[in-house]
């Protein structure tokens, strides 16, 4: 049976374990291995020699105890392994060192602890599943806390349709499973002539630390090298002596991990607490290092969703734009409406999401008028009535022309589209809807629609100036318009704030 003893790194104490003998370690004095850290409990844990090696317990310590940096609540160390207690770390040994009065000096070259732990994880693979301190059981619990945070983690990124919404979703997903007092996503940027990171988003426990930094030191070594890093102590760590995050803010514990997809590295994940050292574990760093690989795959996603909704609106600007080519008298009147009719549902206070519907709906009310010959088109003088009725198709020549188009964004157009001619007392077309049976979304981009057919000129009339126009909406207010919608065009035109800055007259 070997002769077990634990030293006390940093400390110079050397404790003989006698075989059967129960130790307590904490922070008050009057235990048998006083430590002077504030991260430790008072009586943080207790350490029982038996056979070939020591029994740890954790005694309801407020920070764990962790055995080669994997909490236990009861474990046995053997010699080689490494006992963490707060920031203070405890190494079990069977060797010829002999104590004296229960301590002897240790050499200072073994003073220095290792405080910062880098790792780089796989992303197909699942290392924290194959080992576990504790034996099946532990293993068991650990796998069920990391794939339940996982699962929770992943249905929220699957909904994330922005960078704002993914980051929300990641940065209170690491707050809740972590023991961080703040938390960070940070993207590198993608202009290869900046370089460089910036952080994207970050949240806080507190109001109090609403605006925080980050290390970039540590932030710059985890992108460029794709490794996962946590720091027991950053403060008394020399390699962050340099970090002023890490010394204004009193940061303790930190960790931070890859934002990755299986081909790249779009950024970091960073945790950090000024509630003490020893905040977080090799077990934490794994999981915050998982969130990170949904999050990065999530990252791309969006990504690819904005490059292709950018198309998107690309090539929706480039339908309208030839359809007012096609109509010589229509120069940009579509951008114009969809303008002039998302201000309108701002005024109402719609969300944005119903103001991008909006505009682009504005966008497109008249791209049925691709269907429509040139020659009633860009006639010069009035429309007979066999021509004004060919007109009136346009309407539902779009609706069916945007119809094949299959994108949520699109169909949500299509009301607007359709009917943005019908008119309130259900003179319009092409369905002759009334009152409220006519969608909200037409009503705006007809109001808009007429504002500016009127105000720009034709070849068989001038155009009428913005006064006249206005006062002719509020005429027609009850039969053309919806009259709260009509009021509120007179409100905003009478205040300023109906047309852009620089809308000529």
């Amino acid at each position: 049976m070997p002769d077990l003893r634990v030293l006390v790194r940093g400390s110079g104490a050397v404790v003989d374990m006698a075989e059967g003998k129960t130790r307590i370690a904490g922070r008050s004095p009057q235990c048998d291995i006083p430590l002077n850290d504030q991260s430790a409990s008072r009586r943080h844990c207790s350490l029982e020699a038996r056979g070939d090696g020591i029994v740890v317990t954790d005694l309801g310590s407020a920070n764990g105890t962790f055995i080669n940096e994997r909490q236990v609540d009861q474990a046995l160390a053997r010699p080689g392994d490494m006992v963490r207690i707060g920031s203070s770390v405890l190494e079990v040994r069977a060797d010829t060192v002999r104590p004296g009065q229960g301590t002897v000096g240790f050499d200072s070259a073994d003073r220095t602890y290792e405080s910062v732990i880098q790792k780089r994880f796989e992303p197909s693979k699942f290392d924290w599943l194959a080992t576990a301190a504790g034996g099946e059981v532990a293993l068991l619990e650990r796998a069920q806390r990391h794939l339940t945070t996982l699962h929770r983690v992943s249905e929220l990124l699957a909904g994330a349709r922005d960078i704002k919404g993914l980051s929300d979703a990641t940065l209170r997903a690491i707050l809740e499973v972590t023991a961080a007092d703040r938390a960070a996503l940070v993207l590198r940027r993608r202009d290869p002539d900046t370089g460089g990171a910036e952080v994207a988003a970050a949240r806080s426990r507190t109001a109090s630390d609403a605006s925080f930094t980050v290390s970039r030191t540590l932030v710059s070594d985890v992108i460029e090298k794709g490794v996962s890093t946590f720091a027991h102590d950053a403060i008394s760590d020399d390699r962050f002596n340099d970090g002023h995050s890490v010394i204004q803010q009193n940061v303790r514990s930190v960790m931070c991990v890859p934002l990755r997809t299986a081909d790249d590295i779009l950024g970091a994940l960073y945790a950090d607490s000024s509630s003490g050292a020893g905040r977080f574990n090799e077990a934490d760093l794994e999981l915050l290092s998982a969130i990170g690989n949904q999050a990065g795959v999530a990252l791309h996603r969006v990504r690819l969703l904005s490059e292709l909704e950018r198309l998107l609106l690309d090539t929706i600007r480039a339908i309208a734009a030839t359809i007012d080519a096609k109509d010589g008298y229509t120069h940009r009147h579509s951008e114009r409406v969809a303008m002039l009719a998302r201000r309108l549902g701002a005024a109402m206070q719609l969300g944005e999401d119903e103001l991008e519907t909006i505009h682009l709906s504005g966008l497109l009310h008249d791209v049925g008028k691709i269907a429509v010959p040139d020659a009633i088109l860009n006639k010069q003088g009035r429309l007979t009535p066999e021509e004004f009725e060919e007109m009136k198709t346009h309407p539902g020549h779009g609706a069916r022309i945007l119809e094949n188009i299959q994108n949520a964004a699109v169909k949500a157009v299509l009301p607007g589209v359709k009917h943005h001619h019908e008119k309130w007392d259900g003179s319009g077309y092409p369905d002759g809807l009334s009152a409220e049976a006519i969608p909200m979304l037409a009503r705006l981009i007809g109001i808009a629609d007429f504002f500016d057919a009127l105000t720009s000129a034709r070849a068989y009339r001038a155009a009428m100036t913005h006064d006249e126009v206005v006062t002719l909406i509020q005429a027609n207010a009850g039969s053309h318009f919806e009259p709260s919608l009509a009021d509120l065009v007179v409100r905003l035109y009478n205040a300023g704030t109906l047309l852009p800055e620089g809308w000529e007259e």
